[in-house]
């Protein structure tokens, strides 16, 4: 590991720094909490006096709106690939991992040909029926005295009924597929992250939030726009607080330590709500005393408002009587 130099200071962040001897502790401390897992330690180089971090960021999955994956591009570079491409690696489910988009491109014509193929052999399965009623078709016996029990149109119709609702819910389930853990639909190329699933990015210190969110989405190729999206600090008492746009992430994370069971970081929309440590520490309440909090405050607030409106209202008469007393001094000497 580098040497720091031996300047007294070390900026962390606009308006803020932190002494050589506590950068130090924090990052040996850091890199304590991660010894089983290499890759997640930290290093430090200097940059003419500047430290600079670098090393992966944890960021954990918390949007709402729907994340677009750019699966065009891909496919027609992949389809100018020809046969040089590789065959995708899926299982029955339709299961795949990150960092194969390649293979995303020819999930729908896969499925589509493995659908036709299912489809066929489903109909070879169906009852053919006749046109004029819904009796299924049989092959001409001879005739005999034995009557042969029938279903009734009834049974039919909601036998037919029952498959096409089968076979539509099978051809939505093979359009929407999982990676990872995450719900992906192919068909409209929208991706739904699990919320409080965790991703990495390597980064360095020098690296501000909005850029770390662009790195991000075109990790993963997403073509959302990075401004719609904002990294937010999640404590485990659920205070949340919003990084600005010039903050630097990975001294945000030195900073707070290693551990995301005390503090994540979260990819989120960027209008979702901060929530104060006032307001966080009553979150995990049960309804029946977040009700008695907030009726002891009103309580609070009705006599503060109460004894503000009293003490206006003696001096507003001290003055008014102060005022009588000298118009009454001014009129007695005029006299």
């Amino acid at each position: 590991m580098n040497t720091v130099h031996l300047q007294p200071e070390i900026q962390v962040q606009k308006g803020k720094t932190i002494s050589r001897l506590e950068f130090l502790s924090l990052l040996k401390t850091y890199n304590c909490f991660h010894e089983d897992k290499k890759n997640f330690q930290l290093s430090y180089y200097d940059i003419n006096g500047r430290i600079v971090l670098e090393g992966l960021l944890d960021i954990s999955w918390g949007v709402h709106q729907p994340i677009r994956l750019q699966i065009n591009d891909e496919k027609s570079k992949s389809q100018a690939k020809g046969a040089q491409s590789p065959d995708p690696v899926m299982n029955k489910r339709g299961m795949t991992r990150w960092g194969e988009f390649d293979n995303l491109c020819n999930i729908a014509e896969l499925e589509e040909e493995s659908g036709s193929e299912t489809d066929e052999q489903e109909a070879a399965r169906q009852p053919v029926f006749e046109s004029s009623t819904l009796k299924p078709q049989r092959n001409r016996e001879p005739e005999s005295g034995i009557l042969i029990r029938t279903r009734s149109d009834v049974s039919l119709v909601k036998m037919r009924v029952k498959n096409q609702a089968v076979a539509a819910a099978q051809k939505a389930k093979r359009h929407r597929s999982s990676i990872n853990g995450h719900f992906y639909n192919y068909k409209t190329s929208i991706f739904t992250p699990t919320k409080g699933s965790v991703t990495s990015v390597r980064i360095n210190s020098t690296l501000t939030t909005k850029e770390v969110i662009a790195l991000l989405l075109q990790k993963f190729k997403i073509e959302n726009d990075p401004n719609d999206f904002a990294l937010y600090v999640v404590h485990a008492s659920e205070e949340k607080k919003k990084l600005k746009d010039t903050s630097f992430p990975l001294w945000e994370r030195l900073l707070h330590g290693p551990s995301r069971k005390i503090v994540k970081i979260y990819l989120m929309d960027k209008d979702a709500e901060e929530i104060s440590i006032d307001v966080a520490q009553y979150i995990k309440f049960e309804l029946p005393v977040l009700n008695a909090i907030l009726q002891k405050l009103n309580e609070e607030e009705t006599k503060y408002i109460e004894n503000a409106l009293l003490r206006y209202r003696m001096e507003k008469k001290s003055l008014v009587q102060q005022l009588r007393r000298r118009m009454m001094v001014r009129a007695e000497t005029s006299v």
